[in-house]
């Protein structure tokens, strides 16, 4: 079993923690020119054909493998944070998705790399991005149990909710905690999760070069959060 670090903001980690979202798609690095097949050859492996050899076409084959790696492996979250000290004394980390507040561990590595955390000039006790977590001051930790290779704009409303987004009803209420004021069973929107899934990914992606339009391919990482 490996570790890896994953990064997530605040309202996708607050998602984790409320049991909504069990997925994420992450882009595959160095695009490939589309190929005709994508096929997996080991948990986390994927030999990708550059012609089609369902046909007899020959052409260059590629393995790619998730960096995110295979199922049984684990995913160490890295949020927003910063180092703090209460007002009663007590050294931890606070987490800005939901203001979480975690003592350090009761050991003299702690202390130590917690004092050097709450020294650092440049941020001091301020918010840090999530890509400065280090390993010690995660609170969420992830097993991987499936990885899939895919184009984006092939997910399903089931796994657009997966990915932590709400459906609603016809009715214009979440489907999550519907009432039945409305004298109805909630019933959801067909395409309302894709949807909204895509403008989240734009909200990431099209910046980058990765828009929901242009249709990257995709690590699609299913997951289920664990103790630390």
């Amino acid at each position: 079993m490996k570790e890896y670090p994953i990064l997530f903001s605040g309202e996708m980690v607050q998602a984790i923690l409320d049991g909504r979202k069990t997925q994420t798609r992450r882009v595959i690095k160095d695009q490939p020119a589309l190929p005709y097949l994508w096929n997996k050859v080991s948990p986390n492996g994927f030999q990708m054909w550059t012609s089609n050899p369902q046909q007899g076409e020959k052409g260059n084959t590629e393995l790619r493998l998730c960096p995110y790696g295979a199922p049984g492996d684990r995913l160490w979250v890295r949020e927003t944070w910063r180092a703090v000290e209460l007002d009663n004394g007590n050294d931890g980390i606070l987490y800005k998705a939901d203001n979480h507040f975690k003592s350090i561990e009761n050991s003299q590595a702690a202390a130590d790399l917690w004092c050097d955390a709450y020294a650092d000039r440049k941020y001091g006790n301020k918010w840090r991005p999530s890509i400065f977590m280090p390993r010690w001051a995660s609170r969420i930790l992830l097993e991987v149990t499936d990885v899939r290779v895919e184009r984006v704009q092939e997910i399903s409303d089931e796994d657009a909710i997966k990915e932590g987004i709400q459906d609603v009803c016809h009715c214009g209420d979440y489907i999550e905690g519907h009432g039945y004021h409305s004298g109805h069973s909630p019933t959801p929107m067909d395409g309302y999760a894709v949807n909204e899934f895509s403008i989240l990914w734009d909200s990431i992606n099209a910046k980058r070069g990765y828009s929901w339009e242009s249709n990257p391919w995709v690590w699609a990482i299913s997951f289920k959060m664990v103790k630390p």
